[in-house]
């Protein structure tokens, strides 16, 4: 059974590794929670799916253009001194988001405006973040602290939304956004608590440039390019979560609490496989694991999709 459950070596072995390991996944949870909260408040504010989509847009560009220049910021800067300041905007908006519920503003563009700060921020968090983990531990330990972050990842999403959807019903916006809020306080701490971390080898400046030459690589890798591209089609093609709000309150009838239910249910396979991560480790066919899992993601998505078209023609 040891060989079948994740290793977590690295939480014994690296203190620093375990703070940061436990304040990021109560964050990512406070993080899920305040994402599907926005989407509940939006969708409550209009009444139409489409704003709860366009959520999406006002998110994804932030995500795309932090993205970019956060891997060149994490190259040329202190990881740690990154992370602290990135971490910090997160909690920052995560408390003006909460404030403007207690406020009672009803503004879907403020609502807007602050999930796109909070994008970019997390977009330049993540990198630095990730950057982190190799010099907290050993070399080999690293795919099992991987599979401990996806572990992590997915009880976050899973944990998120399903909190979401029952505090929202519960407390209402306000308290459920302040509880993330107070999470923060824990993820700050962990960073707060990391040694100073420089950049290792020659550090360059942060800018277009260095984000030219990070293509410029990616293009000499095929296996890591195509592992980019499966994980977009993946994600942008089976993720409905902008239907969920009506589905949960038109179709189902459930409220925000059958929206949290769905949104969770979702990331339960991937807890589970961070769980029952140990035999991962032997895999030799990495880009074959990835095509097969997501084949195997859309097939489900696909037989699930049909199978709601069967069940509505039904008299």
């Amino acid at each position: 059974m040891g060989k079948l459950l994740a290793d977590i070596t690295p939480l014994q072995e690296s203190p620093a590794f375990r703070r940061l390991w436990l304040g990021s996944a109560l964050s990512a949870v406070g993080s899920q929670l305040t994402l599907v909260a926005v989407s509940l408040e939006i969708y409550r504010l209009t009444q139409d799916s489409f704003y709860v989509g366009l959520l999406a847009v006002f998110a994804l560009v932030p995500l795309v253009i932090g993205g970019l220049l956060g891997g060149s910021i994490a190259d040329s800067h202190d990881r740690r001194r990154v992370a602290l300041l990135a971490t910090t905007v997160l909690w920052l908006t995560t408390g003006l988001i909460a404030l403007q519920s207690w406020l009672q503003l009803g503004n879907v563009w403020v609502l807007y405006f602050l999930v796109a700060v909070q994008s970019g921020a997390q977009a330049i968090n993540q990198p630095a973040r990730s950057a982190i983990l190799p010099m907290l531990i050993r070399t080999e330990l690293l795919p099992a602290a991987n599979a401990l972050s996806m572990m992590s990842f997915g009880l976050a999403m899973t944990a998120g939304p399903l909190l979401a959807g029952v505090l929202v019903a519960w407390v209402g916006f306000g308290w459920t956004y302040t509880l993330d809020f107070a999470s923060f306080a824990l993820v700050l701490w962990a960073v707060y608590r990391l040694p100073p971390l420089p950049p290792s080898g020659k550090r360059g400046r942060p800018g277009i440039r260095s984000v030219i030459e990070g293509f410029r690589f990616l293009g000499t890798r095929p296996n890591l390019r195509m592992t980019f591209v499966i994980d977009l089609i993946a994600m942008i093609l089976a993720q409905p979560r902008a239907l969920m709000p009506a589905i949960g309150a038109v179709m189902i009838g459930g409220g925000e609490a059958t929206v949290g239910v769905l949104l969770a249910s979702t990331a339960i396979g991937a807890f589970l496989a961070g769980l029952f991560s140990g035999p991962l480790g032997g895999v030799r066919w990495q880009g074959n694991a990835v095509v097969f899992s997501v084949m195997g993601w859309g097939g489900i998505h696909r037989r699930s999709r049909a199978g709601g078209a069967a069940g509505r023609a039904i008299p």
